[in-house]
Formats: C-alpha cells, structure tokens, sequence
C-alpha cells in the first residue's frame, strides 16, 4: 500500500510540471512616507508580474539610511538592489556591479536618459548606477503669506535680493524668538549659489585636478548663504532646520514662509492648510540662473548572489514601467529618462512645468571618490564655522585650501 501511495504522489508531481525556483530580491530605498507610494507601487506590480519573484523591502529615512548600507556593504552584505547617491565613492569601493555588461546584453535603452545625469552614476566611464530623477529645485511659497504681508509674488525676474528682501519682510519674531523664517533650503544645496555666482568648488566636477572654492566668486556666495541666518536672521542655522523637522516640516507648520527643495516635496507640502505656489530659483545677481543636476539612482551590490535576478528587477525599476510611476506619482520625480515620450507624458505634476524648466539649468555637483571624504574631513567643517556665524566665509575656506588641495592630489 505504501508503495502504491509513493508511486501515485510522484505521478501527481510529474503533472505539476517542475517547480519554478523562488527568487528572493532585497530592495533598499530612503524617502518620506509621501514619497513611499510609487517604491511600494513598483514592488507590487513587479511581484504580480513575476510571481516567482519575492522582494523584501529596506526602508528607512534619509538620516538613518546610509549608517546601516555602509555596514552592509562593508561586510559583504546588504541589499541586492538599492537606491544610492555619490556613486563613485561606492564604486571605488567596489561596492557597486558594474551596469554596462548588463545593459548592451539587454538592449536596455540608456541612451534615452540625461547625459549629464548619467555622469554623475559612473567612474572611469563605466555605468554602476542609473539615475532615477533629474534633481531641479524650485522655490515654494506660502501665498497667504505673502498677501498679508502685501507682497508681491516670487517669479522668474527674482534675483538673490529679491528672495532676501522678501525673506526679511516675511520673518515674524517676537522677544528674540523666531515664529516664522521668511526661508529654509536644504542645508547640501550650496553648490548651486556658489556656480550662479560665477564659482565652482573644483575645476572639473568629476574629474578635478584643482581646489577653487577660495576664490572670490565662492566665498561671496557662501558668505551670502551665511548672512541670512546670522545677519539677516531669516533662515534658520541647518542645525536648527535638522531639529525642526526638515524644510518639509517647517514649511507645512507654517514655520517658513518660503522653502527652497525639490519636485518630491509636491506630495508632503499637500498637507499645508495655507495656499502656496512654487516660483522658479532665484537667478545670481548677473542673470546666471543654475540648478542641481541629476538625482540620486538604482545601483546593484556588487556583493549579491542574485545579480541575473537583480538586473531583471532593474530593468523594471528603471526602464519604462518604472520611470512611468515615478513620474505620475503624486509626490512626483522629474524624470531622468527625458527621450521616452510615454515617461515625459506621465509627469502631470503641479507646476511640473517650472520644474522641467529648471532642468534644463542643471549643472553637476562634485561627484568623483574623494569627494565625501574631502566635504566630511574639510569643507563641511570650514562651512559649519560659516554657518554658525564664527568665521567668515573667505577666512574659513581659505584655512583649508592647502589641506584640500594635498587629499585631492592623492585622491587621484
């Protein structure tokens, strides 16, 4: 009997078919919770597509998500797909699969993405990550704001005084205490003033041979970045903004009256119970307009052992289908896959328009693998005396030209 039951479970078996092997992907992404829907969206639809498939997601906040995928990655581990920026510090490390292999056997059509996004994603001309947005910033506003202040709105004539004065006007405090900053950005974002005002911080971003923040043309930019918080008053220090919840948090409470950020803000600024409105950045005092280029991207962990599987994921997650949701969510990316028309279509965004506009200023930050250790060891330091109003600009950066100038030159 034993053997007719052994003999019937095996016939019932070789019916089934063979069994399908079951994938298990990891896939690590930062984000506020409104800009969660469309990373959970594109697990979801790539799950009920390939039902062999099983993907365990890692999420956590910007703040706290890079301490734990630095570990990971240290030890081997870590994710097999995963949302990442300063790529080439990663690839240095060999942290990162090289993509271009991936993408010629696939046919995977990567000329259809920002150039100038894609640099920023590669090392020695090798591809380790593919951009998931172009990053534009835009200047937000609260026009209720400005209305009781009888002020008129921001808009494309705006230059920096423009934004300063508005920012001085808009400011409320009371005994010493700030209710409400006329501004808040995002305390990476001063590269960009330094390039409107005609300066860089190297003199290649990619691939540097020179350390040009001392020159005049940056530090008055720096200097101008540190005026508004400890001249002017009307932005709050970084160290302050961090506290307060981000630019996101003081700009919904109502604690800031303008805030400078990105298109992925549209989303958690819907919560706000005041009108606002988003204007473009305010140009240099010479009509210079600049804006960040390229966003963070989608990197395989060199260390995985799925990569087939991983790379199929990828091709989801940065092709078309998934361009598409990012670009249609309601805390939308600007698309990085600008030749797809479909992907260009699906941007709907409220006031998408400016923000493709201000792509079309995009410069490239500093992106080569010295980088981090070169902003954390020296620049960050020489700015944060700026910021916290201890030292003016020229003298705290001219103070580590010659430190920086010497990593740069091993570095390469």
């Amino acid at each position: 009997m034993k053997k007719l039951l052994s003999l019937s479970l095996v016939s019932a078996l070789m019916m089934m078919g063979p069994a399908h092997a079951q994938s298990n992907l990891v896939f690590a992404y930062w984000g506020d919770p409104a800009e969660l829907p469309p990373f959970e969206q594109i697990v979801s639809d790539y799950e009920a597509a390939n039902p062999d498939v099983q993907i365990q997601v890692q999420h956590a906040p910007w703040s706290g998500y890079f301490t734990r995928l630095d570990a990971q990655l240290a030890a081997h581990a870590g994710p097999d797909v995963f949302f990442i920026t300063n790529v080439p510090a990663y690839a240095a490390r060999n942290q990162l699969e090289p993509l271009d292999d991936y993408i010629t056997k696939s046919d995977f059509p990567i000329d259809e993405y920002n150039k100038g996004a894609l640099q920023i994603h590669s090392l020695k001309g090798q591809l380790f990550s593919i951009p998931r947005d172009d990053a534009p910033e835009a200047l937000y506003y609260n026009k209720d704001a400005f209305d009781a202040a009888g002020l008129a709105y921001p808009d494309a004539s705006w230059d920096w005084d423009d934004m300063r004065d508005a920012a001085v006007k808009l400011t409320e405090a009371n005994n010493g205490r700030t209710s409400r900053y006329g501004l808040v950005m995002e305390s990476n974002d001063w590269p960009t003033w330094i390039m409107q005002n005609g300066g860089n911080i190297f003199d290649d971003p990619i691939t540097p041979t020179k350390f040009i923040m001392d020159e005049p043309a940056a530090t008055e930019a720096v200097q101008f970045l540190g005026d508004l918080i400890n001249k002017d008053k009307v932005m709050p220090s970084f160290q302050e903004l961090d506290q307060s919840g981000g630019t996101t948090q003081m700009f919904v409470s109502g604690q800031a009256a303008m805030a400078i950020t990105n298109a992925a803000r549209l989303g958690s600024f819907g919560d706000a119970n005041f009108n606002w409105a988003v204007a473009p950045l305010p140009h240099g005092r010479d009509g210079t307009r600049v804006n960040r280029s390229g966003g963070a991207g989608f990197g395989m962990n060199a260390f995985s052992g799925n990569k087939d599987a991983a790379w199929k994921f990828m091709q989801f997650l940065c092709g078309e289908a998934g361009q598409t949701i990012f670009a249609s969510a309601k805390a939308a990316a600007v698309p990085a896959m600008v030749g797809n028309a479909n992907v260009r279509a699906a941007f709907q965004a409220p006031f998408g328009d400016i923000f493709l506009d201000e792509s079309k200023n995009g410069r490239n930050y500093p992106n080569f693998p010295g980088y981090v250790d070169i902003t954390n060891l020296y620049i960050q330091p020489a700015l944060d005396l700026v910021w916290s109003g201890e030292e003016d600009a020229k003298t705290a950066i001219s103070s580590i030209e010659e430190n920086v100038t010497k990593r740069l030159a091993e570095s390469n």
